[in-house]
């Protein structure tokens, strides 16, 4: 195997890690969670990281990424779960002390997965290569501006209004 599809090889076994280990994170954090928004958001997450482990996968086995790349990225799909918290303002003080902890650990862990990408997309010299960390980085970076908006609807500062408004979401 050449040095390039080695450390290839070894980038997609990383990113893998990394969004199996995002599934675990988010999967635990929606069982603990007593906030109902928080629960839909981190089982969404929960989502993506599956999505996008498949992607990867794909792009190990040479597959087609054309659709995954063309659809839609995770902010399009969370801005039902803030409008459905306007419903509910009423809920935003149940939030605890470990859901707050849980928001503020899972912004790192996507701060981590967007810096990894983005790396990873400037070093690879294959297009579809690139495009897939490309795709990822910029949806880990949606993922932080999600986590981020729920932190401040659950703190009552009004960050959330940017998901019942519509507001743009742009990625690193």
């Amino acid at each position: 195997m050449s040095p390039d599809r080695s450390e290839m090889t070894q980038a997609l076994r990383t990113a893998l890690k990394m969004e199996q280990d995002g599934m675990d994170y988010y999967r635990e954090a929606a069982e603990k969670t007593s906030h109902p928004l928080g629960r839909k958001m981190f089982l969404s997450l929960v989502e993506d990281e599956r999505r996008h482990a498949r992607m990867i996968r794909a792009l190990a086995q040479g597959l087609s990424l054309e659709q995954d790349l063309a659809a839609a990225g995770p902010a399009e799909r969370i801005r039902t779960v803030f409008q459905e918290a306007r419903a509910e303002p009423a809920r935003r003080g149940e939030a605890s002390a470990d859901d707050v902890a849980a928001l503020r650990e899972a912004m790192e862990m996507e701060d981590r997965g967007y810096e990894y990408y983005r790396e990873r997309a400037a070093a690879a010299a294959d297009p579809p290569e690139r495009a897939l960390w490309e795709k990822l980085a910029k949806e880990e970076s949606q993922h932080h501006e999600i986590l981020q908006n729920a932190l401040g609807y659950l703190e009552g500062t009004g960050d959330w209004f940017l998901w019942e408004e519509g507001g743009p979401i742009e990625g690193g």
